[in-house]
C-alpha cells in the first residue's frame, strides 16, 4: 500500500504518511512488515495515519520514512477468533438460564447467580432511593404539607407560605410589595429616632431614649462576670504540674502533684494568705468537698477569716477553682498558661541542678559555688534527687546554707591527690505546707 512508515523504539505508537489504514480496513491482528525484515503484529487502528502495536517497537525496526508493506490476516484466521468468542460467550449459561425462563405478564427476568435467573413482578421494584431522600420524606410527622404542596398548581411571580396551621397557599410577590410600599410610612417611623435621641443611643421598653452606658445588667449577669473575672487562689487546679512524679492520691500527708497532699477525704491544697471575705469553691467530677467548715457538694460558698485555709476535694476533681465573691451561678473555671502554672508551683517545690570541680593537692581541701532559684515561700528542706557523675576523689558533696533564694554547692576531696568533682547533682527544694 502506498505511505510511509514511521517507527520509535520502545514504544508501540506508530505513524504512517499517506496511507489512509481506516480506509484500507487494516484491524487488528494485520501484520506490517518493515525494511530490515521484522514483523510487527498491530494491536489496534487509532486514527487513518496511526496506530499501536501488540508490542514495543524493538531498536533495529525504528526509523521514520520506512516503506510501508501490511500483511492482512486471513479472513479464516478472523472468522475462527469470532467463532471462539461466540463459544465462549455462549457457555457461561446466562443464554440458556434466559431461554428456559416462562414469560409472565408485568415481571422482568433478574440474575440471581452465575446462569441462573428468575422473574421479578414489576411491583416489587420501587423507585431508586439510594441517598435516602423518599425514606426522609416518610418519615416526616405532617406528610399532609406534601400533598398539599404537590397539589398547588404552578404561577408565575408567587411565593409559598406555610399557616400556623400547616396550610399551604400561595402569594403574590406584587401583592406583597404594594403592601410594603401602602405602609412605608409607618414602618418608616418605626425606625425614627426619639424626640433629641442619637445614634449612640438605645431605646427602652417605653420608646425613649437611653445612653448605651446605663443600659441595666441582671444581678445574675453580674456575677457570671465577676466569678469569670476573679483571681483563682488554687494552684495547679488542672493537675498539670508533676514534678515530683507522683500520683494524684497518694498517700495522706505525701504530696503527688503539685501542690496537692494525699487526704482522708481525697486531696488537699492549702491556700497561702487568704484575704477574709466571700469566696466560692468548685470542682468538676463529682463528690464533697470541703471548705470553709462546710461539706458538701460543689459549689461551696462560705465566709472565711484571713489566713491559710484548707481546700479538700475529691481525688476524682478536675478544673478546681477558688474565686472571691458568689460564683454559684456560673463554673469560674479558666486555664492558666502552662508556663505561669509552673512558675506559681516553684514558690513551693522545684528542682535544682548544681555543680562543682577542682584539683585537689591534700585531703580536706573544698570548693563552693553559689546557687539560686525561685524565691520560695521558706527556707525549703533539701534532698538528693540524683547524684549525677561523683568523682573517686570525693568525700562529701553538699548543699548548704539553704535561704528561700539560694545556698551553696560544697564539695570536698579525699586523701587523694587529683580531679575531685561532683557534677549534675539534683535536689529537690520542698517549701510546702
Amino acid at each position: 500500500m502506498t505511505g510511509t512508515l514511521n517507527l520509535v523504539a520502545g514504544t508501540p505508537d506508530f505513524t504512517t504518511t499517506g496511507s489512509a489504514l481506516q480506509t484500507a480496513a487494516i484491524q487488528a491482528g494485520d501484520a506490517i512488515i518493515t525494511a530490515t525484515g521484522y514483523v510487527l503484529i498491530i494491536a489496534e487502528i487509532t486514527g487513518q495515519n496511526s496506530g499501536r502495536l501488540f508490542d514495543n517497537c524493538p531498536v533495529a525496526a525504528a526509523g521514520d520514512g520506512q516503506p510501508l508493506r501490511v500483511r492482512y490476516q486471513p479472513d479464516g484466521s478472523r472468522v475462527q477468533a469470532a467463532v471462539r468468542m461466540m463459544r465462549d460467550l455462549l457457555t457461561t449459561g446466562n443464554l440458556e438460564a434466559f431461554a428456559v425462563l416462562v414469560g409472565e405478564e408485568d415481571a422482568v427476568p433478574v440474575f440471581v447467580g452465575p446462569g441462573v435467573m428468575k422473574l421479578v413482578p414489576k411491583s416489587e421494584f420501587g423507585p431508586d432511593d439510594t441517598k435516602g431522600n423518599l425514606a426522609t420524606l416518610a418519615a416526616l410527622e405532617n406528610i399532609a404539607n406534601l400533598t398539599e404542596l404537590a397539589a398547588i398548581a404552578k404561577a408565575n411571580d408567587q411565593f409559598i407560605i406555610m399557616g400556623a396551621d400547616g396550610t399551604i397557599t400561595l402569594k403574590s410577590i406584587k401583592d406583597l410589595t404594594d403592601t410594603i410600599a401602602k405602609n412605608a410610612d409607618e414602618i418608616d417611623k418605626k425606625y425614627d429616632l426619639p424626640v433629641d435621641g442619637t445614634a449612640d443611643q438605645l431605646i427602652d421598653a417605653t420608646g425613649a431614649a437611653i445612653p448605651k452606658t446605663g443600659l441595666p445588667i441582671s444581678d445574675a449577669v453580674h456575677k457570671a462576670l465577676d466569678a469569670k473575672a476573679s483571681y483563682n487562689w488554687i494552684i495547679n487546679g488542672d493537675f498539670t504540674i508533676n514534678q515530683r512524679g507522683g500520683v494524684k492520691k497518694p498517700a495522706n500527708g505525701v504530696y503527688g502533684f503539685d501542690r496537692w497532699k494525699g487526704h482522708s477525704n481525697g486531696i488537699e491544697q492549702i491556700i497561702e494568705g487568704l484575704p477574709a471575705g466571700e469566696y466560692t469553691l468548685t470542682w468538676s467530677g463529682g463528690g464533697n468537698g470541703t471548705f470553709g467548715g462546710q461539706t458538701k457538694a460543689s459549689p461551696i460558698k462560705v465566709n472565711v477569716t484571713a489566713g491559710n485555709a484548707s481546700v479538700v476535694v475529691p481525688a476524682t476533681a478536675t478544673k478546681i477553682s477558688v474565686v472571691a465573691g458568689d460564683a454559684t451561678l456560673s463554673d469560674p473555671w479558666v486555664a492558666r498558661s502552662l508556663a505561669y502554672e509552673f512558675h506559681m508551683c516553684t514558690r513551693y517545690f522545684q528542682k535544682v541542678s548544681v555543680s562543682a570541680r577542682f584539683w585537689s593537692t591534700q585531703e580536706n581541701q573544698y570548693s563552693s559555688n553559689s546557687v539560686t532559684w525561685s524565691a520560695m515561700r521558706l527556707a525549703p528542706s533539701v534532698s538528693l534527687d540524683d547524684q549525677g557523675q561523683r568523682s573517686a576523689n570525693l568525700k562529701t558533696a553538699t548543699l548548704a546554707g539553704v535561704s528561700g533564694r539560694g545556698g551553696r554547692f560544697e564539695i570536698v576531696s579525699a586523701a587523694q591527690v587529683g580531679d575531685c568533682y561532683a557534677l549534675a547533682n539534683a535536689y529537690n527544694l520542698d517549701a510546702d505546707f
